[in-house]
């Protein structure tokens, strides 16, 4: 457990060096599940149903909020701005924002904007200062039970800017009723994301 632990802080220093002397705060939040009551075997049990992750650079704070609610999988992405000018994102098209649900080795199980027409015509969207923005998407339950067993990490970002804000998918946790399990997870990253 330990080595686990010494594992993921590392991850997260080397994550963080990757942003280079760019002003930045990072926040999270990691469950730990201590389960109760006596006996042996295994027993279900219900892990973390939200699961969120945020960073601030330039006063420009983002937050992703992961929650999965009756089968369905719900995604919230928030971008504030603290400054006291607009923050505008020019893009290379009509789309703004982008939400993501990858597994383990990174590949793409569901994309928001896959099936959906946008205008080729550059465009730009705009934070108020002392405002916000919210991006809501959801998996209905037939579409999510598809590849629930696969999916890991949910990825959202405002498309054209260079940061990128994961969390990981909440999940059920086995575990024996003697046992303690440690689950959540918290990714994040500022290089260009095309490469999705």
């Amino acid at each position: 457990m330990k080595k686990m632990i010494c594992g993921a802080l590392l991850g997260c220093a080397l994550a963080f060096s990757s942003f280079g002397t760019a002003s930045a705060d990072f926040g999270g939040e990691i469950g730990v599940y201590v389960p109760v009551g006596g006996g042996g075997g295994y027993s279900r049990t219900s892990g973390a149903d939200e699961s969120f992750a945020s960073f601030t650079v330039d006063k420009l704070v983002h937050e992703l909020t992961v929650q999965k609610k009756s089968g369905r999988l719900l995604m919230e992405f928030r971008v504030a701005n603290g400054s006291d000018a607009p923050y505008t994102v020019e893009h290379k098209n009509g789309q703004v924002y982008e939400f993501l649900v990858l597994d383990k080795r990174g590949r793409v199980l569901w994309r928001w904007s896959d099936g959906m027409a946008f205008t080729q015509a550059l465009t730009s969207s705009t934070v108020d200062a002392q405002g916000e923005v919210v991006y809501k998407a959801e998996i209905v339950r037939s579409d999510f039970k598809k590849f629930k067993d696969d999916a890991v990490v949910v990825m959202a970002y405002l498309v054209d800017t260079p940061y990128t804000l994961s969390a990981a998918v909440p999940e059920t946790v086995e575990t024996s009723s003697s046992g303690a399990a440690v689950f959540g997870a918290i990714i994040l990253g500022n290089g260009p994301v095309g490469r999705w």
